[in-house]
């Protein structure tokens, strides 16, 4: 062979040699391995921020979801890491009538779970926000109702919560395991779905700092706190257990829905577990974005999309997160080995990467909304600018009407309420001098429960956030704000009662404690009770068990009850209470109708005149709850904010418990 044949020969084969290093190895001589398996994963959370972004964004992100879902019509799996919605205006809007034939029927926070479904949301985690107004309010959101309510069509998870001990959600919990389609409105742990032929096992974990920034009712978040910040190890081995009964089950591709508040959280779980191929991120409103992401002006990344680690057993783990309020969808394009294992490699980018939505156009990106997210969008918008923007009164406090608080202690929205009762039943007749409700009928705060993205402190209680698009002001009590917390609006009755007939009822009010809707609120009293001593037994009207534990009473100046005993038992006191409870309602031993001293009820005796219609037209039922409530904010309130802030119940003045404080009644 001649010397330049020789040489040609020679630069082939360094040229073919280099060609195969460059198209099968890495920077570390690796082979990179073929794709076996494709998924499209979608994701979003945190719906939590802006009501007007969220409702503005919707509508062009269910229109993006379907675009892309076409690129993919057999690989794709779309899910949400939690906080699909937090109490607020939208939220009460949705329990606005005018929303039934669009939800099948109106209640809180409805909208926004309607909205998550038509989404197509396959599985969701559970957010802080989620429990903000305890586990039964998130209980009515998930399980369908025989009054036409559906519930989410997915499931709920949380592999390391227990939900045994909470009355409220314990019967939705159900078996890990199983299809996620199969249990739409449930709560588990972990589920399967079928993409493209391939199972994919999803799991779900909450963060144990929820204990401390929401409302979780008998939910136990594990492993338990034991300082400010969740022990990262101890939750990574609970959500272990998870993942090896899901590899166990034959299944290699994994995916983690974790609400960890923080994404420094979620990087660290990235690491500390085996098998998990994609975690997605939640609660910390992190934007992960590629240089080649279109962002919303003002926006920057806060990392790449997605972030990459390896994982204990040093396979690659991808991290992604999007920011909140339907602003970014999430969009991994995700390529699988035939082990299972994720290619880093491989990714395709801008396929992958934030992808932006619109505020102004439905129809941004050349894409086509879902019409009943529109319809639902609009119906909202409607109730908020027709009901969001009526003003009565301000408060530059929180309103504590939640559950948990307003069953079991005095707080100050119970007595606002109380007093509004009171302050509108002497607007008929001056001679009214208490006034008695249930915490049952409070249904809600007024205000926000603000727990800040990455927050793992208390949250902070603040008065009404603004809203600019219904012109109302922060602080500014609205009539959708009352109506949703005085829902039941129950009406107003006025009648006489003795001191003993005035401490049956009161007996009555504190027999049963434990977050009994049957708790009072008051104005024109203190009281103080001994929940250790005898609890009254009653029969409709008729006590058969005398109650022990109403150690002090007074009306006013007057001494009604010291040391447990009545000192008039005859005196005459007249009473403005909810016709609820005056019909026996709760169980209240009041007489039976007829024999109720100087009845007025005042839904059938007041004129707008003599309900404050000078003050303000409510356009709430006269003789009810919600006039009243409305009325005396505007007229009270209307100049100067409401302004007693909510005390522990160490401090509570009108209903003091004698396990928490000394008696200061009289």
């Amino acid at each position: 062979m001649s010397s330049d044949r020789a040489w040609k020969l020679r630069l082939w084969l360094i040229a073919t040699f280099s060609l195969v290093v460059l198209t099968g190895c890495n920077d570390d001589d690796v082979v990179i391995p073929e794709t076996k398996f494709t998924m499209q994963l979608l994701h979003l959370s945190d719906m939590d921020g802006s009501d007007a972004t969220a409702l503005n964004s919707v509508a062009n992100m269910s229109g993006l979801i379907q675009k892309y879902r076409a690129d993919y019509p057999n690989n794709t799996l779309t899910v949400s890491s939690g906080d699909n919605y937090i109490p607020g205006p939208r939220f009460n809007a949705a329990d606005d009538v005018s929303m039934r034939t669009l939800l099948g029927r109106e209640g809180l926070g409805r909208a926004d779970i309607a909205f998550v479904n038509e989404l197509g949301i396959q599985a969701s985690a559970i957010g802080n926000h989620e429990l903000d107004l305890g586990a039964k309010v998130f209980a009515e959101m998930v399980k369908p109702a025989s009054n036409g309510w559906l519930g989410t069509k997915f499931p709920y998870l949380a592999y390391n919560v227990d939900f045994a001990d909470d009355s409220e959600t314990a019967s939705l919990k159900t078996n890990s395991g199983q299809v996620a389609s199969a249990i739409p409105g449930k709560l588990t742990g972990w589920v399967k779905v079928s993409v493209g032929g391939e199972m994919i096992g999803i799991i779900g974990a909450s963060s144990p700092v929820f204990a401390n920034i929401t409302s979780p009712g008998g939910l136990k978040f594990l492993p338990a706190l034991t300082s400010a910040d969740p022990d990262v190890t101890a939750l990574a081995a609970e959500i272990q257990k998870g993942v090896d009964q899901i590899k166990a089950a034959g299944i290699n591709k994994i995916v983690l829905l974790a609400h960890m508040q923080q994404i420094s959280i979620e990087q660290s779980l990235a690491s500390k577990l085996k098998d998990v191929d994609i975690i997605v991120a939640g609660g910390s409103n992190t934007l992960l974005a590629n240089s080649g992401d279109a962002l919303r002006t003002g926006d920057s990344s806060k990392g790449a999309y997605p972030l990459w680690f390896k994982s204990a057993s040093g396979e690659p783990v991808a991290v992604v997160n999007t920011d909140a309020d339907y602003k970014y969808l999430g969009r991994f394009v995700a390529p699988f080995d035939d082990k299972g294992l994720l290619i880093k490699e491989r990714v395709e980018y801008p396929k992958t990467g934030a992808k932006l939505t619109s505020e102004t156009s439905d129809t941004a990106g050349s894409v086509t909304p879902m019409a009943i997210i529109q319809q639902i969008r609009d119906g909202i918008k409607v109730v908020l600018a027709a009901k969001d923007g009526n003003v009565f009164g301000k408060t530059s406090v929180f309103l504590e009407g939640r559950r948990a608080l307003v069953r079991n202690q005095e707080t100050n929205f119970g007595n606002l309420t109380a007093d509004a009762n009171l302050w509108y039943a002497r607007l008929h007749n001056a001679s009214v001098q208490i006034s008695l409700k249930n915490g049952g009928g409070i249904r809600s705060e007024i205000g926000e429960v603000v727990a800040a993205p990455g927050a793992t402190s208390a949250a902070t209680l603040a008065p009404p956030k603004a809203n600019p698009d219904a012109g109302r002001a922060e602080g500014e009590i609205s009539q959708l704000a009352v109506e949703t917390a005085l829902k039941f609006n129950n009406k107003l009755w006025a009648l006489d009662v003795t001191a003993a007939q005035l401490k049956a009822l009161l007996e009555h009010s504190v027999a049963a404690l434990g977050s009994q809707g049957r708790f009072p609120q008051v104005g024109g009293m203190l009281f103080s009770y001994d929940p250790t001593r005898t609890a009254q037994v009653s029969s409709g009207a008729t006590v058969t068990t005398p109650g022990e534990r109403i150690r002090s009473l007074k009306v006013g100046a007057t001494q009604v009850v010291v040391n447990g005993a009545v000192v008039d038992p005859n005196a005459t006191f007249r009473l403005v209470t909810l016709g609820f409870l005056a019909g026996g309602g709760d169980g209240y031993p009041f007489p039976v109708e007829a024999n109720m001293a100087n009845l007025v009820k005042l839904d059938a005796s007041m004129t707008d005149v003599t309900a404050g219609g000078a003050a303000s037209t409510s356009g709430a039922t006269l003789g009810s709850e919600q006039d009243a409530f409305l009325k005396h904010m505007k007229t009270v309130y209307g100049a100067s904010a409401f302004s007693l802030a909510d005390t522990p119940e160490e401090q509570d003045v009108r209903i003091q418990n004698l396990s928490k404080r000394s008696d200061s009644v009289l």
